[in-house]
């Protein structure tokens, strides 16, 4: 999940805040909160992603004291993330339940010469268009560089479905690029 860097100190943060430390929860939040809303941001889109992350944070809030294993920290709020996320997209109506494939990021990533910034944003335009369902794994997996088991305990899904959605997902950005499809 990440670099073990990132998530250093987390479990004694966790444990802290069980035990009612204020400023710990504070500081565990501060750790998790620009790589969640990175995720939420392109999961939901800017305008929704504030309503999405104070109800992850109140849901943080409201179960840390029942997480019995402090290490899963940083997935556990993901996996929050990803079902608020969905729950509110489900609300507006833009939920819709697609499948994913992998090797086209990877030809993007190589054939791109604009640079990573350039990549990132060509890469996030065409992830706005694919389902929710899709998009998460899509994000998880390769923004956030997890394994595909690592997304599918997040999103608690089979590893398969992770792949099937990977590979939907990769299919219809193959598609938005080579010009075979224009709505998701």
């Amino acid at each position: 999940m990440g670099s073990s860097i990132d998530n250093e100190g987390e479990p004694l943060l966790v444990m802290r805040t069980q035990c009612g430390d204020a400023a710990a929860f504070e500081q565990l939040l501060r750790r998790v909160h620009g790589p969640v809303r990175r995720y939420v941001v392109n999961l939901a889109g800017e305008s929704d992603a504030d309503d999405i992350l104070q109800e992850v944070a109140f849901t943080i809030h409201r179960r840390i004291r029942h997480l019995r294993e402090p290490r899963v920290f940083r997935a556990w709020t993901f996996r929050i993330a990803t079902r608020i996320a969905f729950l509110y997209l489900k609300k507006v109506k833009r939920w819709r339940e697609l499948e994913s494939d992998p090797e086209l990021i990877r030809a993007m990533a190589l054939s791109g010469s604009n640079g990573q910034e350039q990549f990132d944003h060509d890469f996030l335009a065409l992830v706005d268009r694919v389902s929710p369902a899709s998009r998460a794994v899509l994000l998880l997996h390769y923004q956030q560089h997890l394994s595909l088991e690592e997304t599918a305990a997040i999103l608690d899904i089979p590893v398969g479905t992770a792949k099937s959605r990977l590979s939907y997902g990769v299919a219809m950005i193959r598609g938005f690029i080579t010009g075979g499809n224009h709505e998701a």
